[in-house]
């Protein structure tokens, strides 16, 4: 092979590294999800990603600024995508929404698809503050819903408040 091929070839495959890489590093919404589900490690758990704002108004939670109840709302507006859920394969059984409404559906409960003590937690997509530094999320389960604000402290996600909310 000549060198320059091996040039090309180096900086082809760089290219290609960099170009899954880089939105994944960019991409916070993961990690959120990581540190909002720590406490659940440790049950059986199937996660979901259906955006909700879980009926969250604006001016509903004292002590959030309006920033990031905006951003919260925005980012789970109807039709929103689901969010990025797949890292959390290590911990959990990932479904998304699709694949829970069929087992609905079908009359099978979520349980049919693994345990018979499988629970399901449905977590929304990620409100950012624009340094991305602060986070707001909605999850639900057994028909409880709680509003979680997040901090990047020294690089890593802290849960710094967990608001339970009304059934929505």
């Amino acid at each position: 092979m000549k060198p320059w091929h091996r040039v090309t070839l180096f900086f082809s495959v760089l290219t290609a590294t960099l170009a899954v890489a880089i939105p994944r590093w960019l991409d916070p919404e993961p990690a959120v999800y990581e540190a909002a589900l720590g406490d659940f490690h440790s049950y059986e758990i199937a996660v979901a990603s259906s955006p909700s704002t879980c009926g969250v108004r604006e001016s509903a939670i004292e002590g959030l600024s309006s920033e990031l109840l905006f951003a919260f709302r925005g980012a789970n507006t109807e039709g929103a995508s689901i969010g990025n859920i797949s890292g959390l394969s290590k911990h959990f059984a990932v479904a998304n929404s699709a694949q829970l409404a069929a087992l609905e559906s079908q009359g099978l409960a979520p349980s049919a698809a693994g345990s018979a003590h499988l629970k399901v937690v449905r977590i929304s997509r990620v409100g950012f503050d624009a340094q991305k530094t602060e986070a707001l999320l909605c999850l639900r389960a057994s028909g409880a819903s709680s509003l979680f604000h997040l901090r990047k402290l020294d690089g890593v996600w802290q849960v710094v408040r967990v608001e339970p909310l009304q059934a929505a």
